[in-house]
Parts: C-alpha cells; sequence; structure tokens
C-alpha cells in the first residue's frame, strides 16, 4: 500500500504539505489549511507565550515513517494533546493522529474540531490504517481514567490497561515513542469527580469533574515542560508485555524527575 503522510514544515508559519491519499475515507475529516492557521495562531501563542513550552528531547522524534507516540494525558479538555500536534509539526513536518475516546466525539461541534485537527476514534482498526499509511500514531494507554485524574494525583501514572499499542508498534516495525508533560494538569485544576450513570451512558465519560472551568472557563498561565524520551525498538511479539512495562517505567521516572526539579508553577524551568 502506498503511503501518505500528512506533512508540514519545520517553519510553524509555513503552509501545510499533505500527499493526496488515493483512498479518500482513509483521511478521517483532516483539514490541513486549519491545522496550518491554527499553528501560525492559536497553538504558536499558546506554545511559545501563554505556556511558555519548555521541551526536551524533540531529536528523538522520527522524520520519517510510521511511529507511534505514547503519552499520559490529563484534563477533560485535550490541551496536551493540541500542544504535542503544534510541537512535533513544527519539529519533524508530521502530523500526529492521535486516537480519541468516543466520548470527545459525541458533542458535534468538539467533534468537528478534533477531527480537523487529525483526531481519530479509538479503535485498533482505525490504528492500523493510520500505520500502513506510514503515518505517526499518537496514543494514551491509560485511556479517560487518566484524564479525569485529580490533580493531586495527576503526575502518578495508572494502569496502562490494555498493551495493543505496543503490539502495533511490532507488526508495523513502528518505534514507541514516549513522551510526558508536567503543567497541562494544572491548566483546568480537577478537584474530584461526580459520578453519575446517566451522564456516563450519555456522554460515555466516566464521571464529571470538579473543576476549575465550572467557575472560570479560560484555561490557566501554567508553564508546562514537555519532554521526549529516546525510542523503544519492539523486535518480537513476545516482547509487548515487556515493552509496555518499560515505557511506563521511563514515563514514571521521567515525570518524577521533572516534578522533582519543578519549583514554580507559573514560571522557571528544569530542563537546563
Amino acid at each position: 500500500m502506498n503511503a501518505s503522510r500528512t506533512r508540514t514544515s519545520m517553519d510553524p508559519a509555513a503552509q501545510l504539505q499533505v500527499t493526496p491519499d488515493p483512498d479518500p475515507q482513509d483521511s478521517f475529516g483532516i483539514d490541513c489549511a486549519f491545522i496550518e492557521r491554527m499553528n501560525k495562531g492559536l497553538f504558536r501563542f499558546l506554545c511559545d507565550r501563554y505556556w511558555r513550552i519548555e521541551t526536551r528531547g524533540l531529536e528523538h522524534l522520527p522524520r520519517s515513517g510510521p511511529a507511534v507516540l505514547v503519552g499520559a494525558h490529563r484534563g477533560f479538555v485535550p490541551w496536551d494533546a493540541m500542544m504535542t500536534l503544534h510541537l512535533v509539526a513544527r519539529e519533524t513536518g508530521q502530523v500526529p493522529r492521535f486516537l480519541v475516546h468516543p466520548g470527545l466525539l459525541k458533542f458535534s461541534p468538539i467533534a468537528s474540531i478534533i477531527r480537523k485537527l487529525g483526531g481519530v476514534l479509538a479503535c485498533r482498526g482505525n490504528a492500523e490504517r493510520v500505520l500502513e499509511r506510514g503515518e505517526m500514531l499518537g496514543v494514551f494507554p491509560e485511556g479517560v481514567q487518566g484524564a479525569f485524574t485529580p490533580t493531586r494525583r495527576a503526575y502518578q501514572l495508572q494502569s496502562f490497561g490494555r498493551n495493543t499499542f505496543v503490539w502495533l508498534a511490532s507488526r508495523y516495525r513502528a518505534p514507541l515513542v514516549p513522551f510526558v508533560t508536567v503543567g497541562s494538569a494544572e491548566v483546568y485544576p480537577i478537584f474530584g469527580n461526580v459520578h453519575s450513570r446517566r451522564w456516563k451512558r450519555y456522554a460515555k465519560w466516566p464521571s464529571i469533574p470538579i473543576t476549575t472551568a465550572l467557575f472560570f472557563p479560560l484555561p490557566l498561565p501554567v508553564k508546562w515542560h514537555m519532554e521526549f524520551l529516546p525510542p523503544i525498538e519492539v523486535t518480537s511479539a513476545g516482547s509487548v508485555t515487556d515493552a509496555a512495562f518499560e515505557v511506563r517505567d521511563q514515563m514514571q521516572r521521567a515525570m518524577d524527575a521533572i516534578v522533582r526539579k519543578r519549583r514554580w508553577r507559573l514560571w522557571g524551568n528544569v530542563f537546563e
């Protein structure tokens, strides 16, 4: 199958370039002109000015071919996925295609934006189609439970549950690139969760978060720190479980190191 890859220049202000897809049904609704505008405008402002994101390890991102980004998502608004998209596109020219929980696609305005940004409904079939096309896949193995983690425990990784992302990396010979983010959990701090069966059936979310967004809709200008770790090659299907443990362990240790060095939430670097 011919590979098609969503591309952009390493200059965030340059025009996004996309290789035509021979199968329109595989586009998932991505809008490259929309991504280009966001990278030039809002995303660039949020990354460089508002959250002042400090990064390390961008050189570990592959410049071509399939890859699997493995992160820890925090917060009911996926700002961390959007900032990762911006940084990866700016550094490598690729737009990562993040798997999205069906609860976020329940509401039409939100679903439209997510699809335009390259998000795809989380299922193995969609993940395989992304990797078959030689693109970069983004996954959050903790699932929706990780997104609703209260802020006081935000930097303690939960169980990854399934290890499908490792199996996919092995099958498509795609490197696993773990990355961690410290700061995004405090953009809309979550103090607790209200559980409702009716809400869970309707929205497919596990709970209703009690957060500052209920009273103050603007995200807080917290300083972010993002680190991309060295790629992990999965050489055989037999190493799936070991690779999943290794990814989680490396992510937790990297997150712990950032938290230890972080003195202030609003300013200061930790990678110097």
